[in-house]
């Protein structure tokens, strides 16, 4: 059939459902943000089973590879008591692989250090899994170094509780049957008529020959949210944070104003669940009141939001000291980077960005670049302009390649070598292989805050706090402040005194 996004379900389904003889695909894949794959299902259970009683028509089987044979044969089978039967393999996993180990690992640790020991321990077994890894092989002294080989992530605090919660409840890593193959076969042949099988994951693989085959045969909705920073994906994520509130508040009837959100948001970040759950607490909070204010979301919630690295580099970047002194506080205390030295290699990585775009726009090639340059010209003149700088920069670093690597000739003598193909680092480069123009756009209006001198002494004073904080007995925390008040300094100081700054930055808007 086709591929539909959830926010186009309920029409979707509302029109399937006023036909005399609805065409109900046989085959439902729904992935993406749990909450959302969630109810999803739930609509679709709604809209095909009506008021038919559920407890003789539908069945859910945990999606652990394992099971997918049984529920294969329970779809296969016919009931006494309905024409109609649903199946549903939810949370399934068989569409994880090597490509989203990370991902994996990551949900896993999430899962574990909240405390949710089944979905910890289903997404650390297929973890094992896709390693050829038995939950025997981590039976020595060290669990830890066996994992990290196999490409495990460095927290691993959980991990003992969730080797504890398998052992103790007989759970194993799955077998190595290909359960793909047998519901690729099983969806090519069919279920019988009035038979449905719902499949809900939060991980697909498009490139997957069962995808293509339940795409083919059957209907995908597609609950993913982009997790970018784009003005595009923000628009998504705010339109499902928004879809998400809306449906606490329309039960309580409360209110709530897009502005209070965006400072509720601010401090939740992008989570589903937390957000509705952060709702139903402001609803109980401000008793009979009718509208949730922001002196409420402040009060009664706590900051939860896991600040990405990029929001720290864009603060020191766009020279905002206050920003940038939360963000680094904020990283250093969410548990995700235990020392600074990491934070210093990102601000580092801006810094010297921002010194070549700079170079650029110093040089002869910028001259078609100024500061107030709107982005089709910037497209249109300057991409060509950075591109020629970039052969430019190549050509130049080749030349002494060459005039710097001998090569012995037969007799013994060396000779200086032939032309080869150029290896130099990409991040000399402004636009590089397949870098979107916009981000350089950015970052050359960035590059505008300073000056080349202001650029050239940053990069300077990071690779001396790189020192400090390697060979020195100094706070690597103080040490990253003071660099960041250097860099932030200029800026702060043209500012306006007695400005009163932002209760707490915003990165959304």
């Amino acid at each position: 059939m086709t591929d539909i996004h959830y926010q186009d379900l309920a029409r979707f389904l509302q029109k399937e459902g006023t036909r005399r003889a609805p065409a109900w695909p046989s085959v439902w894949l729904l992935f993406g943000e749990e909450m959302l794959y969630k109810k999803a299902l739930e609509k679709v259970l709604a809209a095909i089973l009506g008021d038919a009683p559920r407890h003789t028509t539908y069945e859910a089987i945990d999606g652990l590879n394992e099971n997918v044979r049984g529920a294969l044969e329970r779809i296969n089978t016919f009931s006494l008591l309905s024409d109609r039967k649903i199946v549903a393999l939810t949370d399934a996993r068989i569409f994880h692989s090597r490509q989203n180990l990370d991902r994996l690992w990551d949900q896993a640790a999430r899962a574990g250090k909240a405390g949710e020991m089944k979905k910890a321990a289903r997404l650390f077994l297929d973890f094992l899994n896709i390693h050829r890894l038995a939950l025997d092989d981590l039976g020595g002294a060290s669990p830890e170094t066996v994992l990290k080989q196999s490409g495990a992530g460095d927290d691993m605090e959980w991990v003992p509780a969730v080797l504890d919660y398998c052992r103790q409840r007989g759970l194993d890593v799955p077998s190595a049957a290909n359960p793909q193959q047998e519901l690729q076969d099983a969806v090519e042949r069919g279920f019988p008529a009035g038979h449905h099988l719902m499949i809900t994951t939060d991980l697909v693989d498009k490139r997957r020959t069962l995808y293509k085959t339940i795409r083919e045969n059957g209907l995908v909705v597609d609950c993913a949210v982009p997790k970018g920073d784009r003005k595009a994906d923000r628009t998504v994520q705010d339109a499902a944070l928004d879809a998400a509130v809306e449906d606490v508040l329309r039960d309580s009837g409360k209110r709530m104003d897009p502005a209070v959100r965006r400072v509720m948001y601010d401090m939740t970040g992008f989570d589903l669940r937390t957000v509705a759950a952060s709702v139903e607490k402001l609803v109980n909070f401000i008793g009979d009141r009718h509208a949730i204010e922001t002196a409420d979301v402040r009060h009664a919630l706590e900051r939860t939001r896991r600040d990405p690295l990029y929001e720290l580099t864009e603060a020191v970047s766009n020279r905002n000291l206050s920003q940038s002194l939360f963000f680094l506080q904020s990283l250093l205390t969410g548990g995700e980077f235990d020392h600074p030295l990491p934070l210093l290699a990102a601000i580092t990585n801006q810094m010297r960005r921002l010194l070549v775009a700079k170079d650029f726009a110093t040089s002869t090639f910028g001259r078609v670049w100024h500061a107030g340059c709107a982005y089709p010209q910037f497209q249109s003149q300057v991409m060509p302009a950075i591109k020629a700088f970039d052969d430019d920069l190549l050509a130049k670093i080749d030349a002494w390649d060459q005039a710097l690597t001998p090569v012995p000739s037969s007799a013994g003598k060396k000779k200086r070598a032939g032309k080869k193909k150029s290896t130099a680092r990409s991040d000399l480069f402004l636009a590089g292989k397949g870098r979107s123009p916009y981000p350089i756009y950015k970052t050359l209006q960035k590059a505008e805050r300073f000056t080349h001198l202001e650029l050239t002494e940053a990069v300077r004073q990071l690779s001396e706090a790189d020192r400090q904080m390697k060979r020195s007995g100094l706070s690597g925390q103080l040490i990253l402040e003071k660099v960041i008040f250097s860099i932030c300094q200029a800026e702060q100081s043209a500012k306006p005194s007695g400005k009163a700054g932002p209760h707490r930055p915003s990165s959304r808007r």
